[in-house]
């Protein structure tokens, strides 16, 4: 498989997917799921979590091992074990089991979405490498609306056991594809040695690097906000603006097109040579001043679905934008460790997006708050803190270690 075809990106976008097919096509399934093992309501949700907790760390130790051992091994690894453990999930007798199999899917999605930011770190370079990036968003971007319906339909004619049979079925055929087509894209004269000591010392040059803090914090700060409006849309438009499911479908359907069409500018930018920096803050401002735009029209009343819908179109667009540029300007000043830093940006990641829809839960959870306000104010207050971070550190005097960014 040639490095500059489209193929090439196609395959790492699949990859990169695996989590959110594993998250969205369940999400039709967890009435099912619940009154199979007779649950409270909101029970099944503790799939979703497991999930996200296995995910969060094992990027952290799925990125370092391949710079030890090479990206294929370790994706060939992690795709085997997402199969299976889904495979798991579809055979399970009780809910704590299904829980154990969600944990260790989690953790093996964890390894494989931490592998394509390195390999295209170690195949591309400069615009070709942001390009590519953008492609893989673009593609990522329509994952969310079509999981959901994959699960309904397999629900229409199943029951939802075969929900994580067609995951398992999913990660197979990657599996195969990568055996019998990937090509190692890191050379073993390239590769490091992985002592714990090393493992450390790894992600201590991460740390230590402003431009890959600057860069990670900004992106996954950017992440946030955008899944602030993910995970409180539901409540947001089905039970406070009474919108019908059906149309709430559509209403999504409309913002994971503004993320594609976001990541398709991108690549436009890269393709006429427009720097990363100047992408990334373009994306930042438009982020901020969208998410602004939401809560001022829901604080003076503008409480129609359009009202709302329009911003959140912006804010999607505007993260398509960011994602890759700041991926790759995280990566840039670190080339020996990528995959450590991979591993790292997506922990963060997570991490910050679960913070920030666990804090907006709690306060929607308040009594007298009104969700589409703390829900915009939550966005807003993520967007602002990664423009302020990104300008300021740009900013920064020439002979401080931060100034590194200005060459960007």
């Amino acid at each position: 498989m040639k490095k500059h075809a489209f193929s090439f990106t196609l395959l790492l976008a699949a990859i990169s997917a695996l989590t959110s097919l594993a998250i969205d096509m369940g999400l039709p399934a967890m009435p099912a799921i619940e009154s199979r093992f007779a649950l409270a309501p909101g029970r099944g949700a503790l799939t979703l979590s497991v999930f996200l907790a296995g995910f969060a760390l094992t990027p952290l130790f799925g990125g370092p091992l391949s710079d030890r051992l090479g990206r294929r091994p370790v994706l060939i690894a992690g795709l085997a074990v997402f199969a299976a453990s889904a495979l798991a999930c579809s055979t399970v007798p009780g809910f704590h089991e299904l829980l154990l199999a969600r944990l260790l899917q989690g953790s093996a999605a964890g390894v494989c979405v931490s592998l394509p930011l390195a390999i295209i770190r170690d195949s591309l370079d400069g615009h070709a490498a942001r390009n590519a990036m953008s492609q893989v968003t673009t593609v990522l971007g329509v994952v969310p609306l079509l999981a959901p319906i994959t699960g309904s339909w397999v629900m229409l004619i199943a029951n939802w056991r075969y929900i994580y049979v067609t995951q398992a079925t999913l990660a197979a055929v990657l599996l195969t594809v990568v055996a019998l087509t990937f090509k190692e894209t890191l050379p073993e004269d390239k590769r490091q040695a992985l002592p714990a000591h090393v493992l450390l010392l790894n992600y201590r040059l991460v740390l230590r690097e402003p431009v890959f803090l600057v860069h990670a914090f900004v992106y996954g700060l950017a992440f946030a906000c955008m899944f602030s409006y993910i995970s409180a849309s539901p409540l947001v438009f089905m039970d406070e603006m009474h919108v019908p499911q059906h149309l709430y479908t559509l209403l999504f359907a409309c913002t994971a097109g503004s993320q594609m069409l976001g990541a398709f500018t991108s690549g436009l930018l890269s393709k006429r040579h427009h720097s990363g920096r100047s992408t990334i803050r373009f994306g930042l401002i438009l982020l901020t001043v969208a998410s602004a735009l939401a809560i001022i029209l829901q604080s003076i009343g503008l409480e129609r679905p359009i009202y709302l819908m329009l911003p959140m179109m912006l804010v999607l667009f505007a993260f398509g934008i960011i994602a890759p540029s700041a991926t790759l300007g995280a990566l840039e000043p670190i080339p020996h460790v990528a995959g450590a830093g991979s591993g790292a940006i997506r922990s963060l990641q997570m991490i910050l997006g679960s913070a920030s829809s666990a804090i907006l839960a709690w306060i929607c959870a308040r009594p007298h708050v009104d969700p589409a306000i703390a829900m915009t104010a939550t966005m807003a207050v993520t967007a602002l803190i990664a423009l302020t971070l990104f300008l300021t550190t740009l900013r920064a005097p020439a002979s401080s270690p931060a100034a590194h960014l200005t060459a960007k």
